[in-house]
C-alpha cells in the first residue's frame, strides 16, 4: 500500500491537498498569532483624497443602488471623486448615473467597447486622489468602509487594503458559501502578516502611486493590482472593520465565474512567477500555498484517481477508487436535488468547480477571449448597514 507508485500518485497528492486546505491555514493562524505585522502609523493633517474608479457595462439593473451606496459613504465629501467609465453601455446605465447630478461624479462614455481592464486603465490615469478604490457595480460597501480602510494607509508600508467580504443569496450555492467562509478567514490571516493574495474587484483600495495601468489583456485586474506591490516591498492587508457585500450565485453561474478566474490565475502566474522567489519570504510562501497549490488541485486529483486505479488490486485502493468514481458520477445531482439534500453535495460541488478550473486553463491557452465576460446581474445585493 505504500510502494513507490502509491506514494507518488496517491499519498503525495493527498498530502498536498490536505496541506492546502488544513495545514496552511493552521500555520497562518499560528504565525499571525505569534508574530503579526505591527501597525506603524504616520500622522497627517488632512484625510486622504480618494478616487473611486469603476468600469461599467449595461448595469441598469443595479447601478442606482451602487450610486446611492457610494454617495452615502461616511467620508468627507470634498475628499472623494468618483470616476465612472461606461464601456459603450447600450441600456440606461449612463442615464441613471447622470440622474444623481452630484459634483463628485464624473461619467465618461467610451463609444468603442474595449473591456473592463482598458476602461479601468484609462480611469486610473485620470485619478487625482492619494488613494484609489477600484470597485464593481454589483457590490455595496458599509458606510464606514472608506474611512477605516484609508486609516490603514497611515502606515507607509501598506500598499493595498481590502475589506472583508460577504456574499449573500438565498438561491445561491450552499457549498460556495462554505468556501467563502474558508477563503475569507484565510485572507484575513494573510492580511495579519501583510501578505494577502487574491485581492478582489468588489473593493480594492491601493496607493495611487501603485495604481499604474496594467496590460490591457489582463483577466484578473484586481489580483494583478493587489500582488504587484509585493515587488516594491509593500504589504497587502485586509481591514475586517470594513465590509463589502455582493451576491453568491447558482452552481452553474459560479462554474463559469471560477473558469474565468482560473484562466486569470494562470495568466497571473505566468506574469508574476518571480514573486515565488525566496527573496519575498512569507509573501512567496503564501502565494504558493494559497494560489499555486489551488491551481494544481485538478491534476493532484487526477493523479490520485490514476494511482488508485493502478493499485486497485489492493482492498484499500479498491474502496478508494470506487468512492472516487461514485463521487464524480454524483456531480449531475447538483442540478437535480433541491432543499436540504443539496447540503450533502459539497464534495460534488468541489469536484464540479475543479473541472471548471481545467476548462479555464484550456480557454486561456487556446481560446483567448476579449471584453466583458461577467456574471448576469438582475438585482443588487441588499443594503449594508455595517
Amino acid at each position: 500500500m505504500f510502494d513507490l507508485i502509491a506514494i507518488l500518485l496517491f499519498w503525495c497528492p493527498l498530502a498536498l491537498i490536505f496541506y492546502h486546505w488544513v495545514i496552511f491555514p493552521f500555520l497562518l493562524w499560528l504565525w499571525a498569532r505569534l508574530a503579526p505585522r505591527k501597525f506603524s502609523p504616520v500622522q497627517r493633517d488632512t484625510p486622504f483624497k480618494i478616487s473611486v474608479v469603476m468600469a461599467v457595462y449595461n448595469e441598469e439593473a443595479i447601478i442606482a443602488e451602487k450610486m446611492k451606496n457610494l454617495l452615502a459613504m461616511d467620508y468627507p465629501p470634498e475628499q472623494i471623486e468618483i470616476l465612472i467609465g461606461s464601456d459603450n453601455s447600450t441600456d440606461k446605465t449612463d442615464e441613471i448615473i447622470r440622474s444623481f447630478n452630484d459634483p463628485r461624479v464624473r461619467l465618461i462614455h467610451y463609444n468603442e467597447q474595449s473591456g473592463k481592464t482598458v476602461v479601468q486603465n484609462r480611469l486610473l490615469e485620470l485619478a487625482t486622489g492619494d488613494l484609489v478604490l477600484c470597485t464593481d457595480a454589483d457590490s455595496l460597501l458599509s458606510p464606514e468602509s472608506l474611512k477605516v480602510m484609508a486609516d490603514d494607509f497611515l502606515d507607509p508600508r501598506v500598499g493595498v487594503v481590502n475589506p472583508r467580504y460577504q456574499r449573500v443569496n438565498e438561491d445561491g450555492s450552499l457549498a460556495e458559501s462554505f468556501y467563502d467562509r474558508w477563503e475569507g478567514k484565510v485572507k484575513e490571516l494573510e492580511g495579519r502578516l501583510g501578505a494577502m493574495v487574491g485581492c478582489y474587484a468588489y473593493a480594492n483600495m491601493l496607493r495611487r502611486s501603485l495604481a499604474t495601468p496594467i496590460p490591457d489583456d489582463t483577466i484578473l485586474d484586481d489580483f494583478i493590482l493587489g500582488i504587484r506591490p509585493f515587488r516594491s516591498g509593500y504589504d497587502v492587508i485586509m481591514e475586517p472593520r470594513a465590509l463589502v457585500v455582493t451576491r453568491a450565485e447558482s452552481e452553474q453561474v459560479e462554474y463559469r465565474r471560477k473558469s474565468r478566474i482560473s484562466a486569470g490565475n494562470l495568466q497571473a502566474l505566468l506574469r508574476c512567477y518571480d514573486i515565488l522567489s525566496p527573496k519575498y519570504g512569507r509573501k512567496a510562501w503564501v502565494y504558493f500555498s494559497h494560489k499555486v497549490l489551488r491551481m494544481v488541485v485538478p491534476f493532484l486529483l487526477l493523479f490520485m484517481f490514476i494511482g488508485s486505479a493502478i493499485k486497485i488490486g489492493q482492498p484499500f485502493f479498491t474502496v478508494v477508487f470506487l468512492l472516487q468514481v461514485l463521487s464524480y458520477a454524483a456531480i449531475p445531482l447538483l442540478f437535480v436535488l433541491q432543499g436540504r439534500l443539496r447540503k450533502l453535495l459539497i464534495l460534488q460541488y468541489y469536484l464540479y468547480i475543479t473541472i471548471g478550473l481545467v476548462i479555464g486553463y484550456w480557454r486561456y491557452l487556446f481560446r483567448r477571449e476579449r471584453f466583458w465576460k461577467k456574471t448576469p446581474r438582475v438585482k443588487a445585493p441588499p443594503p449594508v448597514s455595517g
